[in-house]
């Protein structure tokens, strides 16, 4: 109890740091502009939960069903001028499931996009930082609100069995360099550093993964570029145990098709250099189409990666994320999502936490009884085979959403 008291204590001190080193990015971003608009949007939320199997166990002659309740609030604070916008949102959520349950958790989030143009260059900057347990932080969650399939992540384990906690941090520049109308360069670095209680010690490892894109784009007409991009990304699991390095070659286009519509295409190859000495090969992929008209929004992608996770090795994954919603009038919105992937680890060992299948099918139904309160049902069925186990499992989660979300307050300077 005492580990994990100074572990969560020293958890919100990095929150609070991270919180306090993007509002002074913001401050000093702020402050060299001399228009501005602030904008506070904050939203509070209760609801209850049922879970027939929240652990995804095998067996089937104990009941591991649970019930309880989840508070959560959050505040989305942006401003956006004529050449930079910039978002921050702090989120905390506590899960109750009864006095003394394991599945309790008291959890942070912090998420932040920075953007800002000139005349021939582009600087996005973007943040994800997690502290949660690792049974809802290492399940693949079909998020209906995503927007950019680069943010959909490809790093989980599907191990949820262990009572514990994760903390994340993801941190995602880019720069783009316009030499003219038609060409331009792109420096994308992708860092993200995951670390465990201790109680996973030789389960789950910490690990630090880097990745460097540099991409040249040329566009052949006003709707459509081609682009290439090499890429060079470096695993590393705690104290150095297993480095892995690798270099890849990416080509593909990215079509307008209209101004609501979006398709991208990228295959390639990549090189992984294995702890044996020896190198793999393996092809990559990622297609995505992206549609957002007034009523409807619609997200598929299929992405073919070397994937990270905490299982100590790299693996092939192949992964589809569908999303589909859509407005059925000025109060009611209802939508469906698939989320699903296979994993193979490149090395026989310790990646046999990577033989796996998972799916998970959501749907939600959300009617905004009034302008600031809502409800919203969700249900998800996960299904997760383990060929380490033998055997597979399944969940289905029912969850009961109250919203309040006032009216946001707009500041302009």
């Amino acid at each position: 109890m005492h580990t994990q008291t100074i572990s969560k204590a020293r958890a919100l001190t990095r929150f609070a740091g991270l919180c306090t080193i993007t509002f002074i990015i913001l401050l000093g971003t702020i402050a060299a502009v001399e228009a501005a608009e602030w904008r506070f949007d904050p939203v509070l939320r209760v609801a209850g939960d049922f879970d027939d199997n929240p652990l995804l166990s095998i067996r089937t002659d104990v009941d591991e069903n649970a019930s309880g309740y989840i508070a959560e609030g959050s505040v989305k604070i942006a401003y956006r001028s004529e050449t930079a916008d910039f978002y921050i949102t702090p989120r905390f959520r506590s899960l109750d499931y009864g006095s003394g349950s394991d599945l309790n958790s008291d959890d942070t989030f912090l998420r932040f996009r920075f953007n800002r143009n000139t005349v021939l260059t582009n600087f996005r900057f973007r943040g994800n930082y997690a502290d949660e347990s690792t049974r809802t932080a290492e399940r693949a969650d079909t998020d209906l609100d995503v927007e950019d399939p680069d943010e959909i992540t490809d790093n989980d384990t599907g191990v949820v069995a262990l009572r514990g906690r994760r903390e994340r941090l993801t941190l995602v520049p880019t720069f783009t360099y316009k030499f003219s109308n038609v060409n331009s360069v792109s420096l994308n670095l992708n860092y993200t550093d995951t670390r465990f209680d201790d109680v996973f010690a030789g389960l789950l490892t910490d690990y630090t993964d880097i990745r460097i894109n540099a991409s040249f784009r040329h566009a052949i007409s006003e709707r459509t570029s081609t682009i290439v991009t090499a890429t060079a990304r470096n695993y590393q699991t705690d104290q150095g145990l297993n480095e892995t390095k690798g270099v890849g070659l990416n080509v593909g286009f990215d079509r307008a098709l209209s101004e609501t519509t979006r398709l991208r295409a990228i295959v390639g190859i990549e090189d992984t250099e294995l702890s044996t000495g020896e190198s793999d090969q393996n092809w990559v992929a990622d297609i995505s189409f992206v549609r957002n008209l007034k009523t409807i929004r619609i997200l598929a992608q299929y992405r073919r990666s070397i994937a990270a996770s905490a299982s100590g090795d790299l693996a092939t994954r192949d992964s589809i994320n569908l999303n589909f919603s859509r407005d059925l009038n000025d109060r009611i919105s209802a939508g469906i999502g698939v989320r699903a992937y296979a994993t193979h680890a490149l090395e026989v060992g310790p990646g046999i936490l990577d033989e796996r299948n998972y799916v998970q099918l959501r749907s939600q139904l959300t009617w905004h009884i009034s302008p600031v309160f809502s409800l919203e049902g969700n249900y998800r069925f996960t299904f997760l085979d383990r060929e380490s186990l033998g055997e597979s499992s399944n969940s289905n989660q029912v969850t009961l959403w109250l919203s309040y979300h006032p009216t946001a307050i707009v500041r302009s300077r």
